[in-house]
């Protein structure tokens, strides 16, 4: 089994933030405990009255295409790894569309809004970008390999890590079906993809509880919801008037701590605002 995972491992690209910034890698003390905040208000309240507990961890951002997931996913990367007490932030892109100039940035407009002047908010920003370390696995079996072997990587670096942020999961959902060679069997948990996410979600859930971190996971919703009441386990979620499900097994909801739907308005100012509603 360790030695599939290394062969799996091997065509995941990792590279850490701080290469993008041009900065050397720095090692770390060992892992902290400490809370994670998130930069957003509403998440933030419901974690300080419902902390993770250790079967749940996720914080989910669901939404379509276009919904703001990503951005409040960089956003909660972002606070963390410009915490004062400098955590160390694992974000594993899960689609290989994520451009991390736009966490740079998010960085940057972080400090700028604390007070810092544009000199100092480029250092900042570089400075905590050392302290990402992203992963880009093509495929979601790639994507098991990578948290497996998550808390060997944070080890061997002595990191201090407290986020594992995950960007478009689901987004590989038809592809993993066509892989899988998915049979239409009236057992669905009989199949290579429903048991491809049962390891992942089992894989998620243990990578965390070893870190002992938090979980923040960007879902796509991209499947029309079932009309038959032979689906009615699936989670159904409405999103601007129709209703969407995800591409996650059941297994999936005893994990996650707090989902929220994301849902972008055109404001009478012109501006483009999201809302966050808990489902």
């Amino acid at each position: 089994m360790l030695a599939e995972i290394e062969k799996l491992l091997a065509q995941v690209h990792t590279e850490s933030g701080s290469d993008a910034a041009g900065q050397p890698s720095r090692q770390r003390s060992p892992p902290s405990t400490a809370h994670v905040h998130t930069g957003i208000g509403a998440i933030d309240s419901d974690l300080a009255h419902t902390p993770p507990t250790p079967a749940r961890r996720v914080i989910e951002l669901a939404g379509t295409a276009g919904s703001g997931k990503t951005q409040a996913l960089l956003r909660i990367c972002a606070t963390a790894a410009m915490a004062p007490a400098s955590a160390d932030v694992v974000l594993i892109d899960a689609d290989g569309t994520l451009d991390l100039r736009r966490l740079a940035r998010q960085m940057r407009q972080m400090a700028v809004d604390g007070g810092a002047t544009d000199s100092a908010a480029e250092a900042a920003a570089a400075q905590a970008l050392q302290r990402v370390h992203v992963f880009q696995p093509a495929t979601t079996h790639a994507l098991v390999a990578t948290l497996a072997m998550l808390p060997r990587y944070v080890r061997e670096r002595r990191l201090r890590v407290r986020l594992v942020a995950i960007d478009a999961l689901g987004g590989n959902h038809w592809i993993d079906r066509k892989e899988a060679a998915c049979l239409q069997l009236k057992i669905k948990r009989a199949t290579p993809w429903f048991r491809l996410q049962q390891l992942l979600v089992d894989t998620l859930l243990a990578t965390c509880q070893r870190l002992d971190c938090l979980a923040a996971v960007a879902q796509v919703l991209v499947l029309p919801a079932f009309a038959s009441e032979d689906e009615r386990q699936e989670r159904v979620f409405a999103v601007g008037g129709r209703e969407f499900r995800d591409a996650m097994i059941p297994r999936w909801q005893a994990i996650v701590l707090r989902t929220y739907v994301l849902e972008p308005a055109v404001c009478p100012d012109g501006l483009t605002r999201v809302s966050f509603a808990m489902h």
